[in-house]
């Protein structure tokens, strides 16, 4: 069976890994990453510092995918959609 592709284009920043740390501590998530209270909001593996994919926001709050890149790419969806729903809602104002 012959998959289809769907191509669009998403915008991603990216951040290394050192800045990783830092992130986490400025959003608060930091110490339940340490202690493995984070899991990934797409597949529900748990996000340790080694194997955070993302960082998105969805419903304005802060959530972590993991390194899978089926999870980063629906994250990265989700990430595209919350922008063009707060943009819209801008709008509306």
């Amino acid at each position: 069976m012959k998959k289809d592709i769907v191509r669009r284009r998403i915008h991603v920043t990216a951040i290394s890994y050192e800045d990783v740390a830092g992130l986490l501590r400025r959003l608060e998530l930091y110490d339940d990453v340490v202690k493995g209270k984070i899991t990934c909001h797409i597949c529900g593996k748990e996000v340790t510092l080694e194997n955070i994919g993302g960082v998105t926001v969805v419903g304005g709050k802060a959530i972590l995918v993991c390194d899978k890149p089926d999870c980063i790419a629906r994250a990265a969806v989700l990430s595209s959609k919350e922008r063009q729903h707060v943009a819209g809602s801008d709008e509306d104002e």
